[in-house]
């Protein structure tokens, strides 16, 4: 997705945006790429399974089931595949 699609549901400048955008980015979850004036984001399935394992290990969490989420975001064009 464009970082301005991104943005679009939430309350909030696109300058914060793009700072959750650059953490996210040097935590491995997403990716960044700048194709002419547009800065496309794409998640990253493998650390966000690392994650996933990660959180599940403080019980806090309910276990997700990330091969029903990456199906969700394929059929709904949000992969940043083709994007």
């Amino acid at each position: 997705m464009a970082v301005t699609d991104v943005a679009e549901p939430f309350d909030m400048s696109l300058a914060a945006i793009s700072k959750h955008l650059t953490i996210l980015t040097r935590a491995g979850l997403i990716s960044q790429e700048k194709r002419g004036r547009v800065k496309w984001c794409k998640l990253e399935p493998d650390a966000l399974k690392d994650a996933s394992v990660w959180m599940q290990s403080f019980g806090q969490f309910e276990a997700i089931n990330l091969d029903a989420f990456e199906t969700f975001l394929t059929e709904n064009n949000l992969t940043g595949e083709n994007s």
